[in-house]
């Protein structure tokens, strides 16, 4: 019989692998167009670090799959690329940069803090340790960058453009209805955020570190406010009773 909450945690561990090895594309491209840039050392230098780290990171999520006896999906080998087409060349990095380090891997950060919380297997604790110690790096990339960015252009151009560097990072089916086997407690314990909790901590790592972060640097968040309040609405609409 087909146990849908291993499914689910093989499909989690698997999606972890595809993300991985495409981050390790960006970050890699993106240390290089900000070398090109003329961005500090420091960050050009830390991005590359970070492709390196996201390749250490799939190699780990490679492991936890053959583990599981689970089918390791190919890696991506697409370098994917998000900004809008109509932006300069210089608002396009900023875009990527933000994209991927504030707002991905503050993401990813905040729910793998929660998994190593949860965690009881010493070696998937050492795994969500290790892949939860670099984000912290990689989200930093995202800050220090626009910390000198700031002072070479206007961020303004980003504000209209939060939510939906939200709702992409977020994917199609982070906020609609649990399916069977994906809102388990018993799920923590392979490494797996159960649905409803995901939801949540996706939209309080928004509030709590993304919002605060673009408004220091001179973003305004109203947009992104009004999307998550949205959200917010669409997720209490749907419990039961309401």
């Amino acid at each position: 019989m087909v146990d849908p909450g291993r499914q689910h945690v093989d499909r989690v561990w698997g999606a972890r692998y595809g993300v991985e090895t495409g981050a390790a594309l960006r970050f890699g491209s993106l240390s290089r167009r900000m070398w090109e840039a003329g961005a500090p050392e420091v960050l050009v230098e830390l991005a590359a670090q970070a492709s390196r780290d996201e390749t250490r990171h799939a190699s780990r999520c490679e492991d936890i799959l053959r583990g599981r006896q689970a089918t390791v999906p190919p890696p991506e080998t697409r370098l994917l690329e998000y900004a809008p087409r109509d932006l300069t060349p210089e608002q396009r990095l900023t875009y990527e940069v933000v994209a991927q380090s504030c707002v991905s891997e503050t993401e990813s950060m905040a729910t793998l803090v929660t998994l190593l919380d949860e965690a009881r297997d010493p070696m998937l604790k050492a795994v969500i340790h290790e892949l939860a110690r670099d984000e912290v790096n990689h989200a930093r990339i995202g800050w220090g960058y626009l910390a000198w960015a700031k002072q070479r252009m206007d961020l303004g151009f980003l504000a209209p453009l939060l939510p939906g560097m939200a709702a992409g990072t977020a994917g199609p089916d982070l906020f609609r209805p649990a399916l069977p086997g994906t809102d388990e407690p018993t799920l923590y314990g392979s490494g797996v955020v159960p649905h409803s909790h995901r939801q949540r901590i996706y939209l309080e790592t928004l509030e709590s570190v993304v919002m605060p972060g673009m408004t220091e640097h001179a973003v305004g968040t109203g947009e992104l406010r009004a999307w998550v309040d949205q959200r917010r609405t669409e997720l209490e609409a749907a419990l039961p009773g309401a």
